[in-house]
């Protein structure tokens, strides 16, 4: 599509050389008439659409809040997220095979900091699991996070119940006794936090809001395809002779600079663009036929 063609002067210009091209474009009054009812259907639907946007303005200047609000809860989440996430795989990590870096942990010690970090783990999950996914990057992080987390403790879990107390770090079968459920628990959460995000990484944003946007993008669309056209009419040698006097006479009272671009303009394409605009009223200027 070819751009929209700003007018240039203040609106009493523009309305006054609007005039002269409709007092030009009468020359073929048929003719005429059917612009003019092209042009009160792009004027109106362009009108709406101004006004819609003007109404969202109060919108547009509460997204602060509501931008606030969407931080602090991705905040929030995030932070719980990382928490819950992190507690568990010490805790997991803790009853784990034995091997180098934790052979010659204290069982003791290392049941105190699962059961502590269960105890974190748990109802930071819980709390995330209940709260909304804030959006779909969250929800892109928090799956990824999830699987690999859950991936790890699962693989604790199996070693543990395989294994049972049998290692050389000497745990106690009460200490097995009680991890074993509890990470049971916190894999489940995590299992359920990884589905859930994946449903929101994979949902559409908003389907009401995506079809509000194509549907006004198409009629956006539709008005510049309409705009284009009505300024594409040519006009006939009485017509230009008509718009070319018009426009002499108003050299006294209007803007130079848009008497210029109106000279370099068909009567039809002024018309056109000034019925575009949305914001100036053709109402006395253009006939409503």
């Amino acid at each position: 599509m070819k751009p929209v063609v700003r007018l240039q002067g203040e609106d009493t210009d523009v309305r006054e050389i609007g005039q002269a091209a409709v007092n030009a474009m009468e020359v073929r009054p048929q003719a005429a008439s059917a612009l003019f009812a092209r042009l009160w259907s792009i004027h109106q639907r362009r009108r709406s659409a101004v006004s819609a946007m003007s109404a969202q303005q109060p919108a547009s200047a509460t997204p602060p809040v509501l931008r606030e609000t969407g931080s602090a809860l991705r905040a929030v989440w995030g932070t719980l997220l990382g928490i819950g996430l992190t507690a568990a795989l010490v805790s997991a990590v803790m009853f784990g095979p034995s091997d180098r870096k934790n052979a010659f942990l204290n069982p003791e010690l290392g049941g105190t900091v699962a059961l502590a970090a269960g105890a974190i783990a748990v109802p930071a999950l819980m709390i995330v699991l209940l709260l909304r996914v804030p959006d779909h990057q969250s929800a892109r992080v928090g799956e990824t996070l999830s699987v690999l987390v859950g991936l790890v403790c699962v693989g604790m879990l199996v070693f543990r119940l395989a294994a049972g107390s049998a290692d050389e770090r000497g745990f106690s079968s009460e200490a097995i006794a009680w991890w074993v459920p509890m990470t049971a628990v916190i894999e489940l959460l995590i299992i359920g936090l990884a589905v859930r995000s994946d449903g929101v990484r994979r949902g559409p944003a908003d389907p009401a809001d995506r079809a509000a946007k194509r549907s006004g993008a198409d009629d956006r669309h539709q008005m510049r395809r309409d705009a284009e056209w009505a300024s594409s009419v040519k006009s006939e040698p009485a017509v230009a002779t008509a718009w070319t006097a018009g426009l002499d006479d108003l050299r006294e009272r209007v803007d130079p600079d848009a008497l210029a671009q109106a000279r370099a303009m068909t009567p039809a394409a002024w018309l056109a663009w000034m019925s575009y605009d949305g914001e100036i009223d053709i109402s006395g200027v253009v006939p409503r036929r």
